[in-house]
């Protein structure tokens, strides 16, 4: 009965309401990735929310409509599937697909933590939330199969370039399998041509070609081996360097919606699949070819021992079907399992100095012991599986051999079969049998493989941020105007962090944004970066509409200097050229003279060549940023954002970077995001952003004479540093001196 109801299985927990999505599109006969939902329905990393999951539906050609209701009140009359918010033994909420209600209260649910099954009304009733989601496809609904790489075409993608290696090694392969057959005759020819009749002679003459043919045997298998390899190393590249090629093109918010752990995770993957194709896939075809061989001989010698043989076979191949569902629910846990222990110790590993200075090692043992334990639970059931698939096959084969030694020796008293011919026919009967007993060992690699191959594609085919390039703007003078219009922006599905925002900064301006943490300021700038993409209204360049520029152009015009400040395991030289490899070392030199960073790097053994740990560990925060400063300025560009790009530097280096913002930069346009007044009093401009509106607008002196937020928090930052209001006895100004390293 429930192999009539879709299911799907979430990746992670994030991932529940793409996953009953995907369960109730497949209903109506449409099919689609769980990547490609999440993107339509707005999942971010913390998940969906109801909202989310009606606007995706109602972009897939849905009607739908979310109402609160008791459970007392679903009848039969009721459209389903319906989609319900639950809440988890662990207090979260969640989503689950209600496909049936059936007799004696009971109800037929998809949980896509689980799969399919059967709940009783009480105990859904206890996790109920009270709020549903029914649909019913419209008239426009398009019916459609997901067209996500099989796993025929991708070994297609990645062995007919190689088809010269792949024909080599099959050759070599076949040609090592009819020496083996060779080697079995020649058994039959001595038990009965030559040891009954006593001919030495012919006796050392078969020897020695047998002696022969196993030199040849071995120089073949140390030669399909070393192509073997050279092929491995050839599907290396396209399988794990392309993978890496379209994640490291996608767009930002797709690394800001998953964990590191299910990225990585991907990449093992492909890993998998590249195991797959490079030894396994020659084995399979190989092994198909044998028994093809095996069966023409084996028939040829006794037509009733090959269907003894043929009835052990067969029941194998059944025992494989009826262990696929199985390993594959299996295999599916174990990956996501996998991706969620990556992503705890990415985690504790990457935040060390909290874990350290908290005392926190504990808790973070018992949070990854946690998952770790449940990554052993299911490799346990994957072990417990296989050994029952293995004994079941095991205790076939044995009672088959049985039946079949049983016969044989029937055969040879009655004189329809010779020894030699029954050693022949055990010989061979391998070349048969084995593969089949390969294909019930590689039964768990190909459910992994299919599986991987499902998840990369997923990945695969999301649009990276380079298609349809031609197309779009470059080369052109960005030396204009930026300009907001009726903009309005929210992460995922979550509230609008940007509600019809209008603002012009003009070429040229020194222009900040203040305003509480979370109000929007960062998402100003990562719109005009085109990080992300407005849900409405555009941001516009001079004349040219940012949604027609090149990213990689805008990027390379536009230099930004983030909060938190990342630098890459290598020397510093390079460091500061990503950005601009063909930057000189005297203009490396003079722009961190000008960041006031020179003199450090001067006095370090190695200077410019010393090595910069992970994450750029053995620097301080201001270190950091005055070489991301500086790596900025090399980059020569038109546009600079400094989001809070200072907020690590003491006050001596802070003025040099100020001295360097409105003076030797004074004709390229900067935007400041900070918290700290003193970076920002003497901009052109300073806009104070609350709610994603903007509240107040003007020059420093402007908004303090105003008396409103933006006085209050002069005032508050001035009385926490023990000065006195008045402005110019405690902020730097445009007009004090600065000296130079």
């Amino acid at each position: 009965m429930l192999k009539k109801y879709h299911s799907t299985l979430q990746h992670d927990q994030s991932d529940c309401a793409a996953a009953v999505v995907s369960t109730i599109i497949k209903t109506y006969g449409l099919e689609l990735s769980i990547m490609k939902i999440r993107e339509i329905i707005g999942t971010d990393i913390y998940g969906t929310t109801v909202k989310g999951v009606v606007y995706g539906l109602e972009k897939l050609n849905f009607s739908v409509k979310a109402v609160r209701f008791k459970l007392s009140d679903l009848n039969k009359k009721v459209t389903l599937p319906a989609i319900l918010q639950v809440k988890t033994l662990s207090g979260e909420n969640h989503f689950i697909v209600l496909h049936k209600i059936l007799r004696n209260n009971k109800f037929l649910i998809d949980d896509p933590a689980i799969g399919l099954k059967k709940i009783n009304n009480e105990e859904l009733d206890k996790i109920f939330l009270g709020i549903a989601i029914f649909m019913i496809p419209k008239s426009d609904f398009e019916v459609k199969k997901d067209k996500s790489g099989s796993m025929f075409n991708i070994f297609k993608q990645l062995i007919l370039p190689q088809k010269k290696l792949f024909i080599t090694i099959i050759f070599t392969s076949l040609l090592l399998s009819i020496f083996g057959i060779l080697s079995s005759i020649f058994s039959k020819i001595l038990m009965d041509e030559v040891i009954p009749y006593k001919l030495k002679n012919t006796l050392f003459v078969f020897l020695f070609v047998f002696g022969l043919v196993s030199i040849l045997q071995t120089m073949l298998s140390a030669f399909r081996k070393h192509i073997l390899l050279f092929l491995s190393r050839k599907v290396d590249i396209p399988v794990l360097m392309g993978y890496y090629n379209h994640i490291i093109h996608l767009p930002y918010i797709f690394f800001s919606s998953r964990k590191t752990g299910d990225i990585i995770t991907r990449f093992q993957d492909a890993m998998t699949i590249k195991d797959i194709f490079t030894s396994v896939s020659i084995s399979l075809i190989l092994d198909i070819g044998l028994s093809l061989i095996s069966t023409i001989v084996l028939i040829n010698i006794n037509l009733k021992l090959f269907l003894i043989l043929f009835v052990m076979v067969l029941i194998n191949i059944i025992l494989i079907y009826i262990f696929k569902k199985p390993y594959k629910e299996i295999n599916k846990k174990q990956m996501e399992a996998g991706a969620v222990l990556n992503s705890q110790l990415i985690e504790s590993l990457q935040n060390v100095n909290t874990v350290k200075a908290l005392n926190d090692e504990e808790n973070q043992l018992e949070k990854l012991e946690y998952k770790f334990v449940n990554t052993l639970k299911i490799a346990y059931e994957e072990g417990v599986l296989s050994n029952i698939q293995g004994s079941i096959s095991s205790l076939i084969n044995t009672l088959g051999g049985i039946i079949f030694m049983a016969v044989g020796a029937l055969f040879i008293i009655d004189g329809k079969m010779s020894i030699g011919d029954l050693l022949v026919f055990q010989s061979i009967s391998q070349y048969f049998t084995e593969p089949i007993q390969n294909l019930v060992g590689l039964q768990l690699t190909f459910q992994e493989s299919s599986i991987a191959i499902n998840r990369l594609n997923e990945l695969m085919d999301l649009k990276r941020e380079d298609e349809n390039i031609e197309h779009k703007i470059k080369n052109i003078d960005l030396k204009k105007d930026i300009n907001f219009d009726d903009l309005s922006f929210a992460y995922g599905s979550r509230p609008n962090l940007l509600n019809n925002f209008n603002l012009n900064i003009k070429q040229g301006e020194k222009f900040a944004f203040v305003g509480d943490s979370g109000a929007g300021k960062s998402t100003i700038v990562k719109l005009l970066l085109k990080f992300i993409e407005p849900n409405a209204g555009k941001i516009s360049i001079g004349e040219y509409d940012l949604s027609d520029i090149d990213s990689y152009f805008l990027r390379n015009k536009i230099a930004y200097i983030p909060q938190e400040i990342e630098l890459f395991s290598g020397t510093i030289i390079e460091n500061l050229k990503i950005g601009n490899q063909n930057a000189s070392y005297e203009e490396i030199i003079s722009v961190c003279k000008m960041v006031g960073i020179h003199n450090t790097i001067d006095r370090l053994q190695n200077k410019y060549m010393s090595y910069i740990e992970e994450k750029g560990g053995n620097l301080s925060g201001g270190e950091k940023q005055r070489l991301a400063i500086a790596r900025a300025l090399l980059s020569d560009s038109d546009i600079y954002i400094f989001d809070e790009a200072t907020s690590n530097l003491d006050s001596f280096s802070e003025k040099i970077i100020q001295d360097l913002i409105f003076n030797k930069i004074k004709n390229k346009t900067v935007i400041i995001i900070a918290h700290r007044i003193s970076t920002i009093v003497n901009c052109d401009r300073i806009c104070l952003i609350k709610s994603g509106q903007i509240k107040e607008l003007g020059t420093h002196e402007e908004l303090y004479s105003q008396g409103r937020e933006y006085h209050d928090m002069v005032n508050i930052q001035n009385n926490f540093i023990g000065k006195s209001e008045n402005m110019g006895n405690s902020i730097i100004t445009e007009k004090d001196e600065i000296t130079y390293e």
